[in-house]
Order: C-alpha cells, then sequence, then structure tokens
C-alpha cells in the first residue's frame, strides 16, 4: 500500500468514502533500477495518479471484501474510510451508510467474545490479526467470515490505518459440518456393528426363552408377563436395526407387506404403554393396499411417528393413525421425497400436541436435529424414518403449527395384490428332527444353552461347543450333520474357522449365527448354507435348521 500513499497528495476526486492517506515524501519506486523504472512507468501511464487509479480498480475487482479504518480503538471504535465492492455484496450495506461507523455494528449475538478480546490486544499492541468469526448482514441473516486485519504505516512507522480482509467461508463451514456429520455417522456405524452383536446375543434367549416358556406355562396371567417381556425384547431389536439401518444404511428383507396389520399392531402397542391420559386410535380400512418393504422397518417408521407424537403432548390428548389408498399423478408439494404417478397408499400419524414452527420443522429431519432433551431424544428417530421412505421410494409430508399440532404423512408405491399370509406354527416335518446331530458353536453359554433346549424339543441330538476350535474338536468326534457356528467367538477368527470346516468337512451344511447384519456375514464367510442373525425366535431357529439339512 506504501506505493499509492504519496499519489493522494493533492488529489481532489478522490473514491466515494474515502480518505486520503497522510502525505509522504518517499519515493513512488524506491531502489529501483532506471530501466525496470522506465517499465512501471510505461506501464503505469507514467504517473503516481493512474497507478492510484489502477490499485482502486483491483481493489474494486477482487473478490474478497476490503475495509479500511482509522486507528482510533476506542469507543466507539475504528471510524470506516473506505469498503470495496465485494463488501456491499457480502453484507447488503452501501459504501454511503457504513463511511464513519465502527464496523462493531456488524458483529452480533453469535460473535464470539474470545476472538473480540484477542483482535483488541493485538491491535493495540500494533500487530496484525488473524481468525474466524460470524458476522451479519444488512438483513440480520449471519454468515461466517475468515479475516485478516493488517496496519498501514507512515513514513516514520506509525499506524496511519487499518486494512481488514474479509472472506464469506459460510459455504466452507457447512461443507465442514456436513463432513464432521457424515463422520460422525461413520463412527456410529462402526460403533453401531460391534455393540450389535453383544445386545442381540443377549436378546437372543429372551426372545427364545419367552416363547418356550409359553408353551409349558398355563397361567394365563403369567402369559401376560411373558408377552410384556417379549414386547420389551422386540423393542430392544427394534433399537438395535434402527442404529444399523442409519448408521450403516443397511436394507433389510423386502417382501410384500400388508400394512394394515402392522399399524393396528403398533396402534395397540401404544395404547398399552404410551400414558393413560393419551388415547391412541387406528382408522385403517380392511381394503388396504400392500407395499414391498422389509416389515420390520415399515413397524419401525409408524412406531417411530407415534413416538414423536406421545413426545409431543403435554398432558391429555390423542394420536390417530390414519391410512388409505391413493392414485397419484404428482408428489403433494411438501413432501420430502419424489413419487412416481401411480398406485400408492398413504399412512398418517396425527397427535393433538404442542406442534411447531417453521425454524423447527425445517430440521426436524436432520440427522442429531431435536427438540428433547439428552436424555429424551438422540435426533435419530425422524431422521431414520426419512432414510427408510426413501429407501422404499416413498416421500414424507409434514403439516404442523404451533398449538394446532402436527401430521405426518407417509406416501408408499403399492400393489392390490395380497400379501401371502404366514403361517404361524412350523410344518410338523420341521419339528420332526428324526435325530439328527446338530452342533452348536457359541461362545454365549446363554444363547447356546436355549438353542439346546430348543432344538431337543423337536427332537435333534443337539451339543454345544464354546469356542471355534472346541467346534472343530467336536466336530471330528460326533460327525455332526449341522453346525450352527457362531462367527464371533474366542480362540479364532470366525471366517478362519469356518475355512477350516470346509476344508475339513466340504458336504457338511454350516448355518452362520451371528449378531450382525446378513449383508456383513456373507462378507466374512461367504458360501455358508443359510444364515440367522440374532436375535431369533424359536420357530426361526428351526426353520433355519430344517431348510439346511438334506430331505431325511
Amino acid at each position: 500500500m506504501n506505493a499509492i500513499e504519496p499519489a493522494i497528495e493533492g488529489k481532489s476526486d478522490q473514491p466515494v468514502g474515502f480518505k486520503p492517506f497522510p502525505p509522504t515524501k518517499q519515493k513512488v519506486m524506491p531502489d529501483v533500477p532506471q530501466e525496470m523504472r522506465d517499465v512501471l512507468q510505461g506501464v503505469a501511464g507514467g504517473t503516481a495518479v493512474e497507478q492510484l487509479q489502477m490499485a482502486q480498480q483491483a481493489l474494486a475487482q477482487i473478490r474478497e471484501s476490503v475495509l479500511i479504518t482509522g486507528t482510533h480503538l476506542e469507543e466507539p471504535g475504528p471510524e470506516i474510510v473506505y469498503v470495496n465492492a465485494a463488501f456491499t455484496k457480502m453484507t447488503g450495506w452501501l459504501p454511503e451508510e457504513v463511511v464513519g461507523r465502527s464496523p462493531r455494528f456488524l458483529q452480533g449475538p453469535k460473535t464470539t467474545r474470545q476472538t473480540l478480546d484477542r483482535l483488541r490486544r493485538q491491535l493495540t499492541k500494533g500487530e496484525s490479526f488473524e481468525g474466524e468469526d460470524v458476522n451479519y448482514r444488512k438483513d440480520g441473516s449471519e454468515f461466517f467470515i475468515d479475516w485478516y486485519i493488517e496496519p498501514l504505516r507512515g513514513p516514520a512507522g506509525e499506524i496511519t490505518y487499518w486494512v481488514a480482509v474479509q472472506r464469506d467461508v459460510t459455504e466452507k463451514r457447512l461443507l465442514q459440518a456436513q463432513l464432521l456429520q457424515a463422520q460422525r455417522l461413520e463412527g456410529i456405524g462402526l460403533l453401531a456393528s460391534g455393540i450389535a452383536h453383544d445386545l442381540n446375543n443377549v436378546l437372543t434367549p429372551v426372545l427364545m426363552g419367552c416363547e418356550f416358556l409359553r408353551e409349558h406355562v398355563t397361567d394365563s396371567e403369567a402369559h401376560e408377563f411373558i408377552q410384556l417381556v417379549e414386547d420389551s425384547g422386540r423393542r430392544g431389536a427394534a433399537l438395535v436395526r434402527q442404529i444399523l439401518s442409519f448408521g450403516r444404511g443397511l436394507s433389510g428383507a423386502s417382501g410384500l407387506v400388508e400394512p394394515r396389520h402392522i399399524i393396528n399392531e403398533v396402534a395397540h402397542m401404544a395404547q398399552a404403554t404410551f400414558p393413560k391420559a393419551i388415547t391412541v386410535r387406528d382408522e385403517v380400512p380392511l381394503s388396504l393396499w400392500s407395499v414391498a418393504a422389509d416389515p420390520s422397518q415399515l413397524h419401525q417408521v409408524v412406531l417411530n411417528l407415534c413416538i414423536n407424537a406421545r413426545d409431543a403432548i403435554e398432558g391429555a390428548g390423542s394420536i390417530t393413525l390414519t391410512a388409505c389408498n391413493l392414485v397419484l399423478e404428482s408428489a403433494p408439494v411438501t413432501a420430502r421425497g419424489s413419487l412416481e404417478p401411480g398406485d400408492h397408499i398413504q399412512i398418517s400419524v396425527t397427535d393433538t400436541g404442542s406442534g411447531m414452527p417453521e425454524t423447527v420443522a425445517a430440521k426436524i429431519f436432520e440427522p442429531f436435529y431435536s427438540t428433547k432433551s439428552a436424555d429424551k431424544g438422540t435426533g435419530l428417530g425422524l431422521s431414520t424414518v426419512a432414510l427408510i421412505v426413501q429407501n422404499l421410494k416413498g416421500a414424507i409430508d409434514l403439516q404442523t403449527a404451533p398449538g394446532q399440532g402436527t401430521t405426518f404423512s407417509i406416501y408408499l408405491p403399492a400393489t392390490n395384490m395380497t400379501a401371502p399370509k404366514t403361517a404361524e406354527a412350523l410344518p410338523a416335518r420341521a419339528r420332526q428332527g428324526g435325530g439328527r446331530t446338530v452342533l452348536i458353536a457359541d461362545d454365549e453359554a446363554a444363547v447356546s444353552t436355549i438353542m439346546c433346549e430348543v432344538l431337543q424339543s423337536a427332537n435333534y441330538r443337539a451339543h454345544q461347543a464354546s469356542n471355534g476350535l472346541a467346534a472343530l474338536t467336536a466336530a471330528e468326534r460326533l460327525r455332526p450333520d449341522l453346525v450352527l457356528l457362531d462367527l464371533d467367538m474366542p480362540g479364532a477368527v470366525g471366517r478362519d474357522i469356518f475355512q477350516q470346516f470346509r476344508q475339513r468337512f466340504p458336504e457338511l451344511p454350516i448355518v452362520l449365527l451371528s449378531g450382525y447384519s446378513a449383508p456383513e456375514m456373507e462378507e466374512k464367510a461367504p458360501g455358508a448354507t443359510g444364515m440367522l442373525g440374532k436375535p431369533f425366535t424359536p420357530a426361526q431357529l428351526l426353520g433355519a435348521v430344517h431348510d439346511a439339512l438334506p430331505a431325511a
């Protein structure tokens, strides 16, 4: 900047809002060889005035905001003497509106006190400053700036002006936040994969034990408690699937599902478990079309919406679940997602709760965004709902207003085909083991013990091994007809044990057991006869054993 200082002396047509720098007798091009000086003077037109004009044009063209102030740092602060066009574009303020004012009017509620204190200390010492903070535009909107301030000095070394250069880094900060969020989700995915195995090992004997007890206990009151334990176990399993679905984007097994049964089941569960002051009812036609979906994920969507509705109600209120068939020509304007024209079903959950303002409704599907306290919500519920609906090629719509309750509507592609009926009980032959030998290799004693009970009750000869190496030794001795092999046991890596089984017993059917998902099991041990994800029920266990064994 020193190169343009002497050019201002005697100049009367200064740019609007620009106060001249103090005059100086410093040479325009000191210590420059004559040949180079001739070139520079030719390029600049030979005058310092033209050099100043060129500098002014450069300031007007650069993308960074440039702001020049005086040196008075006490209240009300230094006066602005110049701003360039980029400053106006960034903030919305015109030069004539800011010249003579302190730049402190750009600060606001989120401008950090720590940064401002450091700025004052460094400028007081005559030092340059660099940092990031939040500023505010003329319309009140906030934006992030990356800025630095340098002093302009006179011929005696005194500071005559401060020059601040600011860059709008709002988009950069948003991208950084998205990256951090993606890394956080990746961490959750890795964590979820690990804890899912342990949690599913815990839940397996709970769910299997409930069904086993139900067959051996006749007292009706005891059956109610068994059902309560089983429902809690299933809710725990659903939570594990929720974290896995969101953290890893895993999809479940898709099939033709009748949503009517799922809506009725969720409504019944909600009425039984939600506070008594909340009334839950469902209005679903018998003729509701079917959808192609994973029933557990669809159950998860409806249940999450009901839980969200429950939390929005303070005191007494109601939650209404409705559904209908629709033939859509286009998606609702406010829907999140895209829909193809054609047959759809609409599932709506309406509450009489507090409702939401537009600022909250706009963020409600964002991961980790929650209006609840940390002990009541993680911000994963509605974001998981949105993810599942998106995977099902559907859309979700929200209607809400403060004090007027909320309605979430789910739109899913439908078919008027009838979903196949699933038998409650296994075929009789699946319960007749015929004395065949099954080796269970699982280090969880509770899991393997109850599996033995179930298999023995179906006339299988069941044996246990607590680790992979023990299972190999037992297989040499027992020559089993089938091995149920857990993939995560002490003593050896699951995939290594699986490969050793394949080498020693190439024709032996092997069903993999794991708390991990089916894709993860397939990745760890490709080529297994079957896979059974924990937690599972006695019926699922016997079905997997029956399917893996050759016909007797």
